[in-house]
């Protein structure tokens, strides 16, 4: 395996097949920050290309040579993507982590004739911005460092300046809601929008991406690319409520349940990812505190006190006051009701240190 020079990149373009991650162009074409690591320094066939927003391996999968280093420039917990369906196949050989799961993921385009603009005004009390790096810098608002973690992908704020955008939603000293740009290659620019989750459900959302989308379109881009995973409902419905049409979706792999809201898996769902992750754990014991959120979430009492004896008997040291903490941060949120019995608290008396 070899990392190319930035001005060799390229040379992977012939191979790769996919359109779905824009950021692995914007790589490609020196605008954000990422590398690239080739099975040929002269004539590559496969690559991995890492970026803030993916991992994607592309080209030849019979080099067994490269497929055999691809771990090493992975972490456990990263996602993969692959570029065609033959990647898809062997992705769990190539992985740190063997149990390494498939999920579902969707794009979304907006051209400017079919935007349709959000209107809405603000409440009293909520201020719309443009993002000015130096401002939210010295603003002491909250949130202000998740905001510039957005940016700082870029890799400068004179990149971000140059061909990224983004706007803020603030009250008091809160930044409540943000939407930026994520990445941009010629004409097309993706972005994304993240809320504070305590002031989720008030059309903050809507009001803070449409702004970001005038001002990609003022910029001169002709294409504006949202993804989210599969699960996501109110990405989605956001997405098509400001005229985002889907475009097609495809695959990736995830460490860990593939959501972006407390709510984008049922009970069930979130059943089922725990009993995938306990298998898992096994032999990966990383993923046993994954395991046991996932069986939390999914309101499932009989499964959580089961692992959770399963694990003591491994000597595990469980930390019984952040799990408490934990259900009532669910029940909060409208979750976690089987964990208010007499059954799990007396488990709880009885097992906390």
């Amino acid at each position: 395996m070899f990392k190319l020079q930035s001005n060799e990149y390229s040379k992977v373009i012939p191979f790769i097949k996919s359109r779905n991650e824009l950021s692995v162009f914007s790589v490609i074409n020196y605008i954000m920050p990422g590398e690239i690591y080739v099975n040929s320094l002269e004539k590559p066939t496969s690559a991995l290309i890492q970026t803030s927003e993916c991992n994607l391996v592309a080209g030849d999968i019979t080099d067994t040579e490269f497929n055999s280093r691809i771990a090493e420039e992975l972490d456990f917990w990263d996602q993969l993507t692959p570029d065609t369906t033959e990647w898809s196949d062997i992705i769990p050989t190539i992985h740190k982590n063997p149990y390494i799961r498939k999920y579902k993921r969707r794009r979304y385009i907006l051209t400017r004739d079919i935007f349709k603009e959000c209107t809405t005004a603000l409440k009293e009390g909520f201020v719309l911005e443009k993002v000015d790096v130096n401002v939210i810098k010295q603003s002491g608002y909250e949130n202000a460092e998740k905001l510039l973690k957005w940016v700082e992908e870029w890799g400068s704020t004179q990149n971000f300046e140059k061909y990224g955008t983004g706007y803020y939603i603030h009250k008091d000293k809160v930044i409540v809601s943000w939407s930026i740009s994520d990445c941009s290659y010629e004409k097309a620019i993706a972005i994304g929008i993240n809320t504070d989750e305590r002031y989720r459900k008030n059309g903050l959302a809507k009001i803070v991406v449409s702004a970001t989308i005038k001002d990609c379109f003022a910029k001169g881009y002709e294409k504006i690319e949202w993804l989210c995973v599969e699960t996501n409902k109110g990405s989605r419905a956001l997405a098509e409520t400001l005229g985002f049409q889907f475009k097609n979706e495809y695959y990736s792999y995830t460490s860990y349940p593939p959501v972006e809201n407390l709510y984008d898996l049922t009970e069930g769902e979130w059943c089922e990812w725990g009993i995938y992750l306990e298998e898992a754990s096994k032999t990966q014991n990383e993923l046993w505190v994954d395991c046991l959120t996932c069986y939390l979430k999914s309101n499932n009492l009989k499964k959580t006190i089961v692992f959770l004896t399963a694990m003591e008997q491994k000597g595990t040291i469980i930390d019984y006051i952040k799990i408490k903490d934990f259900i009532c941060y669910l029940q909060a949120n409208g979750l976690g009701a089987n964990f208010d019995c007499h059954e799990w608290t007396n488990f709880f008396e009885k097992h906390q240190i």
